[in-house]
């Protein structure tokens, strides 16, 4: 079935030329994606026509505000191949970590595995309860296998893995992750929060313990995000937050009695427009076909290696072909720092990319990387937003050079 990318872009505003405004190519995607009008709309509808709290209302409102903020998670669940009671909603792939790293009762004597991919997400909140063992990268670009086996001991509570990297774009095998974890007899996390806008996620077939996403790098508004866990997973973590929402009972000598699956780690009103969004947002994707979009933005990926290659003066970061509708790269001008290049290609060219570190100091220093210049394309994007970034580049290369 034809892709029609055409059509979809008369979904999201942002891209709409309007009197007075100039058509952008975005291409931050990694960094936030756009918002579909069906999300949009969702969010608007509850906002404006049932604006009730959920779950302990006795009215009509909170009734329907009750039914649309579950049936997000249903939505969800049935996106991740999961069970509803094993998708909770949290603000972001951050708190998601960080519900699990405050939940397991790390001691300082025990230890996480990681890789050095991570973004900080995936570290500072392993790094600020226990010792976190960083597993460099191999020859491939890839997490090193053989030496988190080795990292694995008798005092490693979990091990930590992106499914995708949010500089080099690589995708990396969670499935052989699992296996080595569960082997030793250790729980898997997955950060699926550059995994989620590309590639259909089976938890069942990842055998993932924990995975974390941020639904604002799924179409989705900022304010909600997805924790699932098995239940055995999530059984083992202690609330971080209690109050309102979680519990059951509190008595008079504040002894309290938590609810059950998911909400028991659901506590205080959550973001509800937000999480009624994002069960819009996987609903528009599942319309689309994952399929269609996998094979629209390998396109575009390659495209995008294709045209960079042609531009003398850059260094490609990204070069596996496994990996994201992602580039990474840096010129070797050093005059033209990223920053710059970014900032010119917004406000000269139109091209929305990103500049910086994306919050992964460690990956940055093990390969010796300065600021980096990420262009990171979704189903939405073009060959023009492709060919766009290559006319910018080439202009700002010769500039460089002259």
């Amino acid at each position: 079935m034809l892709f029609d990318v055409a059509r979809l872009r008369d979904d999201f505003p942002l891209l709409q030329q309007g009197p007075g405004r100039a058509p952008i190519a975005y291409l931050d995607n990694a960094a936030t994606t756009l918002k579909p009008l069906p999300v949009i709309e969702a969010v608007r509808g509850y906002l404006a026509d049932y604006s009730g709290n959920v779950h302990r209302g006795q009215h009509a409102l909170a009734d329907r505000a009750t039914e649309a903020y579950e049936g997000s998670r249903r939505s969800v669940a049935r996106f991740l191949g999961a069970r509803a009671s094993e998708v909770v909603f949290v603000r972001g792939t951050t708190e998601a970590i960080g519900l699990v790293a405050g939940g397991l009762g790390l001691q300082a004597g025990d230890n996480v595995v990681v890789s050095v991919l991570e973004h900080h997400s995936n570290l500072l909140p392993w790094r600020a309860r226990c010792g976190v063992r960083v597993v460099p990268l191999a020859a491939s670009g890839l997490p090193d296998l053989a030496a988190a086996e080795a990292a694995i001991d008798a005092r490693t509570r979990l091990v930590a893995i992106t499914a995708c990297s949010n500089v080099t774009g690589v995708y990396v095998s969670v499935r052989a992750w699992a296996e080595l974890a569960h082997r030793k007899g250790v729980p898997l996390l997955v950060d699926a929060a550059q995994l989620a806008a590309h590639r259909g996620i089976d938890v069942q077939g990842l055998q993932c313990d924990y995975l974390a996403l941020s639904g604002h790098k799924l179409f989705a508004p900022p304010g909600v995000g997805v924790l699932y866990g098995t239940q055995a997973a999530l059984e083992r973590l202690e609330p971080v937050q209690l109050g309102g929402g979680c519990v059951k009972h509190v008595g008079l000598d504040l002894d309290y009695e938590l609810r059950e699956l998911p909400w028991r780690l659901e506590a205080g009103t959550p973001d509800i427009a937000a999480a009624i969004g994002l069960g819009a947002a996987v609903e528009y994707l599942e319309d689309l076909g994952l399929d269609a979009i996998e094979h629209h933005e390998d396109g575009l990926r390659e495209l995008l290696d294709a045209e960079v290659a042609s531009l003398p003066g850059l260094r490609n970061h990204s070069p596996s072909p496994a990996r994201a509708p992602m580039l990474t790269v840096t010129a070797e001008d050093g005059a033209l720092g990223s920053e710059v290049v970014a900032r010119v290609l917004s406000d000269s060219y139109g091209v929305m990319v990103r500049a910086g570190h994306h919050c992964a100091h460690p990956l940055h220093a093990a390969l010796g990387l300065p600021a980096t210049l990420r262009a990171s394309l979704a189903f939405y994007n073009t060959e023009d937003d492709v060919l766009r970034l290559r006319d910018g580049l080439r202009a700002l290369l010769r500039r460089g050079a002259g």
